[in-house]
This record gives structure tokens, sequence and C-alpha cells, in this order.
């Protein structure tokens, strides 16, 4: 087995242990590239695929993903993850275009 090459930046494209500590698995590092752009609808939307209440979840989360956070390992700690998924869930605007449509006809 050859040593981790952490030098090489595919690596972290391989390995995104805040999303792995995530119950949700949310993808953290691209909702993060969103909220940095500033669309926070999108960031919502992509942490509503994988968790229908994140705007809850960004208020009362116990934050697994955070201890996991790789940053703390070059910073004094890691991103506030759970703390972005609420300026999503804050910012965002109306959503109801975005969710899925009710059918018309029961199928079942």
């Amino acid at each position: 087995m050859k040593p981790t090459d952490i030098n090489n930046p595919e690596y972290f494209h391989k390995v995104i242990d805040c999303q792995f500590a995530c119950p949700a698995h949310t993808l953290v590092p691209e909702y993060i590239r969103l909220i940095l752009h500033g669309d926070y609808t999108e960031a919502y939307m992509l942490n509503w695929e994988s968790n229908v209440f994140p705007g809850i979840l960004g208020r009362v989360c116990d934050r697994p993903c955070e201890p996991a956070c790789r940053r703390d390992r070059v910073e004094d700690e890691p991103v506030a993850i759970c703390r972005l998924k609420r300026v999503a869930a804050d910012n965002r605007q109306d959503i109801l275009p975005l969710l899925p449509k009710i059918p018309e006809k029961k199928n079942g």
C-alpha cells in the first residue's frame, strides 16, 4: 500500500472526510462552493437532495462533519459547515418552483 500523497490535489477530491462523517452524506464541498458564489438557493437545493430539512438542521445539527473537516489541519478551526447550511437556508429565494410537482392523478 502506498502512503497518501497529500501534495496531490486529486487525493482531496476523492476523500472528503466531512461528507463521509455527515449522516446524510451531503455534498459539503459543492454547497460551500455554491455559497461562495452567492448561489444560496442552489446550495439549499443541493442540501435538500440529501436532507429535506436543511434549514432546521442548520440550527440543530450536532455537526459530526466539522470534527472531520480537514481545514483544521492548516487553520486553527474547521469550516463552520452547519452555519453555512443555515446561511443558505436564510438567504435562499423561493424554492416552490424548484420542488418536484405533485402528480395530478394518483398513481397507486
